[in-house]
């Protein structure tokens, strides 16, 4: 509870004000009186107030100046002014100094306690309001591990702004790791692609190998930031790694494949010197690590072991992560898969790579392709003889012209094999979205983001939901709404806002211009009709 303090040189208004309303009855405790501005401040230093109402003239500390006071000692409470017709100039300097409210003489007590109640339900507001920001710190500083991770996941993948950059750098504690040297290793443990393991099992053993990383990161001389980044992958980000590092790579991929009995490999990157470069350096771990392909798993591969010489080596392999070809793939497009193929290699052959180069490339091409099969769900034993990218084609090729014809054959066989189960697969995507939508009508979805979550472009699931439902996908969206809008009209009391933020929808004049060009109703002359 808090206190009122009422301050007024008259004696007779003083206890007018402080005995004609049962403040007490009203939670305000205690209930103070002071005859000028010096004796309130004595009591506001003894007693807890939350409002003052202060008359402006008065002896000795007149309110103006107990105002000022006020403020200056910062006290947290609020302040009622009351003054006559003669004194506007003060009262106009009170509202300057952000008082609460301004009474004007002569007033029924009545009147004050209308204004000290509103006041402090303004006051109540305002506490709960700093509880929940309180509360929300606490939970920040309770989940600064995952923010930390957060941030790191965002940096590995390019989706930090510059804007926000070094503030969140600063706020998460990682500002120490900047402008210093580091690598950033991709480590990876490989299980049998036939094992019977239960999914507790797999998360068990991807607890084991990162705590069991963690241990030997923490016993090294070596700073570093770790983080789980996906399923059976870890990536460390190693600080001021010397001239012993490669071989203390070595050590730890030996005891990690001892501790856990499984194949390990390493992909390391170039060092760097700002966090800012985190995607760069996890793209080139990245790019390392896809060597395990070509020679074999229980190593450590480094980037700067590559031939990547050539000035448009750079830029080829970078682009090739970002390929269209990758998405025509996702969605089937076989014609565009062939038109995006002879631009790569019209532009492999402007650039004149050498061999190596190429062979690079083109080894990292296929390993995409494969990733993305395996990301849509095709087993690659129907498409390649053993289930394994044919590698070996690649060096067996004579020239550039040779090899760009065994790719169009490769794609051409994934066309063959895999176009018999599109069509249903597409179905199933489609049913699985309508459910999603049916079920989901009241969160914010977009066709973008459901997208992103079926791993197949916008334009595509746009064409994909007309073709197998006819209908657009935004009009399928407000029908599921519409529908259950009507049925919380027939069965609930709700009114018409809170039955279109329960649909979806936030402004409810919208809503309403969505349910007439449904129902050729507004939602009140539907439920009006309902009743007839």
């Amino acid at each position: 509870m808090g206190g009122i303090l009422l301050v007024e040189d008259e004696e007779a208004i003083k206890r007018k004000l402080m005995n004609n309303v049962p403040w007490h009855a009203y939670g305000f405790d205690p209930v103070l009186g002071a005859g000028n501005g010096r004796e309130a401040l004595t009591l506001l230093e003894q007693h807890p107030i939350e409002i003052v109402v202060t008359d402006i003239q008065m002896p000795v500390m007149n309110g103006i100046e107990l105002i000022k006071e006020i403020k200056k000692r910062n006290y947290q409470m609020k302040i009622i002014v009351i003054s006559g017709f003669a004194e506007f100039e003060y009262a106009r300097e009170s509202i300057n100094l952000a008082v609460s409210e301004y009474l004007l003489k002569p007033f029924a007590t009545k009147r004050l306690l209308e204004v000290a109640l509103r006041v402090k339900e303004e006051i109540s507001a305002e506490q709960a309001k700093e509880r929940e920001i309180a509360a929300l710190r606490a939970q920040i500083s309770n989940n600064m591990s995952a923010l930390r991770e957060k941030l790191l996941t965002d940096l590995l993948n390019g989706k930090v702004t510059k804007a926000d950059y070094e503030a969140k750098l600063e706020f998460l504690g990682l500002v120490r790791y900047e402008k210093r040297p580091f690598q950033v290793v991709l480590m990876e443990l490989h299980g049998g692609s036939n094992e019977l393991v239960s999914v507790e099992d797999k998360y068990l053993l991807d607890l084991q190998f990162y705590q069991h990383l963690e241990w030997l990161l923490t016993n090294s001389a070596y700073q570093f930031l770790l983080l789980n980044y996906y399923y059976h992958q870890m990536v460390a980000v190693v600080f001021e790694p010397d001239r012993d590092f490669p071989l203390l790579l070595e050590e730890w991929l030996t005891k990690l494949r001892v501790h856990l009995n499984k194949d390990i490999t390493f992909g390391v990157s170039n060092c760097y010197q700002t966090l800012s470069d985190l995607s760069v350096a996890h793209r080139e771990a990245g790019m390392a690590l896809q060597n395990r392909f070509l020679y074999g798993l229980n190593h450590v591969y480094a980037v700067g072991d590559l031939n990547l010489a050539h000035p448009g080596y750079h830029k080829i392999f970078y682009q090739l992560y970002q390929n269209r070809i990758f998405d025509d793939l996702r969605v089937g497009a076989y014609d565009e898969i062939l038109e995006d193929l002879a631009k790569l290699f019209a532009e492999i052959r402007a650039l004149s790579l050498g061999p190596e180069s190429i062979r690079i490339i083109a080894a990292n091409l296929l390993l995409l392709t494969c990733a993305t099969l395996n990301e849509l769900g095709y087993n690659l034993e129907e498409i390649f003889e053993d289930g394994a990218p044919p590698l070996s084609m690649i060096s067996r090729t004579q020239c550039l012209d040779e090899l760009e014809e065994e790719f169009k054959e490769i794609f051409t066989r994934i066309n063959h094999l895999i176009s018999q189960n599109r069509e249903c697969l597409n179905q199933q995507r489609v049913d699985e979205i309508r459910r999603y939508l049916e079920k989901n009508y009241a969160e914010e979805i977009t066709l973008s983001a459901m997208a992103e979550k079926y791993n197949i472009s916008p334009g595509y699931l746009s064409l994909l939901f007309t073709e197998r439902t006819g209908k657009k996908f935004s009009d399928y969206l407000t029908e599921c709404r519409i529908r259950k809008a009507k049925e919380l009209l027939k069965h609930t009391e709700l009114r018409i806002y809170e039955i279109a933020t329960a649909v979806g929808y936030n402004d409810p004049f919208y809503f309403s211009s969505c349910f007439k060009k449904i129902t050729n109703k507004t939602p009140s002359e539907y439920r009006e009709g309902l009743e007839e």
